[in-house]
């Protein structure tokens, strides 16, 4: 099964599109970033980021990471995340709950 991004969803300086269902708390995106992703973080869920195009820096838990294509990060519940730079990052997102995105920063 070859894994496509077929709609995006618009949030300012990055995009996700949905590109597979595990269960309704486990699923992989597409985030494309274009800019800044301010300083945010989830209570319950854990994501894995790899980065599949471009380059940048991410930011988790007070540690500065540059990173390009194969670059792989675990982002537990609670560590405060941002990213800045022209990527393309496959998410894997686990234990996923609505409204578990708490922004430090707009």
């Amino acid at each position: 099964m070859k894994l496509e991004a077929k709609e995006w969803i618009e949030r300012g300086n990055y995009r996700v599109s949905k590109l597979y269902e595990f269960s309704k708390d486990c699923f992989i995106q597409l985030v494309e970033i274009k800019g800044k992703v301010g300083d945010h973080y989830h209570k319950v869920q854990t994501e894995v980021f790899v980065i599949v195009e471009g380059e940048g820096k991410m930011k988790i838990d007070g540690e500065e990471y540059e990173v390009s294509c194969g670059s792989v990060l675990l982002c537990k519940p609670g560590a405060i995340h941002s990213a800045e730079g022209n990527m393309k990052v496959l998410v894997f997102k686990y234990n996923y709950k609505e409204n578990d995105t708490f922004w430090l920063e707009k």
